[in-house]
């Protein structure tokens, strides 16, 4: 059997490395195909006695495309396990440096940006005032500052469901609001 597999990889070496680098290419690996080529031929050779009576082929052609395909392949954890953290990557261009002026005006229209969310939040609060409860999960959502259902839920020991329902109704709310807010500004041609 040794022998049946090693004349076939000496003959279709080229086609089998072929085929690795297409998979390669169309799952966005960072393998070398002389690896996976290597790998296939170890793999086979290692379980020869399984694959007796079957095409060498069909094997070899299964375990490349499955190689590349599966992000937890064996191939895929033996490559990740021996490359350096930053082996594999590379930048695709490089990147500008900024100047201080983009910086501040980045920075500028972020507070805007953060500063009309928390206007809108405070108008939302203040039109639920009736509201009590839903009042208090929006207080509890911004306190905690996550909108987890479950973690919603534990705090005020209510089933988990009934908390989603109640945040999805405060968001979509929110959302409704904010539409409302911006049309009423575009109208009056108002600007923040």
């Amino acid at each position: 059997m040794k022998r049946r597999i090693d004349i076939y990889f000496s003959e279709n070496y080229l086609d089998l490395l072929e085929l690795a680098r297409k998979h390669i290419n169309y799952h966005n690996r960072s393998y070398d195909p002389v690896d996976v080529v290597s790998f296939v031929y170890e793999y086979i050779l290692e379980r020869r006695k399984e694959f007796s009576n079957q095409d060498i082929e069909s094997i070899a052609y299964r375990m490349i495309m499955t190689s590349c395909y599966w992000n937890n392949s064996k191939l895929n954890r033996d490559i990740l396990l021996t490359q350096t953290p930053f082996e594999g990557t590379q930048d695709k261009e490089a990147i500008p440096v900024e100047r201080e002026d983009t910086q501040t005006q980045e920075k500028i229209e972020l507070e805007k940006w953060y500063n009309d969310k928390k206007a809108l939040l405070a108008l939302y609060r203040e039109r639920i005032r009736d509201d009590k409860p839903k009042q208090i999960v929006l207080d509890k959502i911004l306190e905690l500052q996550t909108t987890n259902s479950r973690k919603i839920g534990k705090h005020f020991d209510i089933h988990y469901l009934s908390a989603y329902a109640y945040i999805r109704e405060i968001q979509e709310e929110i959302q409704d609001f904010e539409l409302e807010v911006n049309t009423y500004d575009k109208k009056n041609n108002l600007t923040r």
